[in-house]
């Protein structure tokens, strides 16, 4: 990421809830305030609070994102791809636990996608973005 790099879950906002294992991983990361902040009040995170929990790699300067982003690439390609995978799968939280709070979400938000709530907010972006 690079200094001016914020990220944003607007789940809330867009009356959805969180997905994609988010509502476990992100507490045990940030905490459950701060997990909150992220995905209950969609407040942006910059990129140094971002590295700072772990988020993210790094934080570089704009100009040389691409280059640290391909060096990266070019790094983890030269590596063994079946020890390379073995060790990022043990890194990886419980699958079961994850894969469980994946489709408990999922029900969610698929619920939630026919909302009166999630309609009115995603019209209301639609119409502030046609209005940009």
């Amino acid at each position: 990421a690079t200094p001016r790099t914020l990220f944003r879950t607007p789940f809330v906002d867009l009356g959805l809830v969180p997905e994609a294992g988010s509502s476990l991983l992100a507490p045990r990361i940030l905490g459950r305030q701060g997990a909150f902040a992220l995905l209950g009040l969609g407040e942006g995170f910059s990129a140094e609070r971002a590295n700072a929990a772990g988020l993210i790699y790094d934080v570089v300067a704009e100009d040389a994102l691409e280059g640290a982003v391909l060096a990266a690439a070019n790094d983890i390609a030269a590596k063994p791809p079946q020890a390379l995978k073995i060790a990022r799968d043990l890194m990886r939280e419980p699958r079961e636990e994850l894969v469980a709070r994946i489709k408990v979400e999922s029900e969610h938000f698929r619920e939630r996608l026919k909302s009166d709530e999630a309609r009115a907010a995603l019209t209301s972006f639609m119409t502030r973005k046609k209005a940009s």
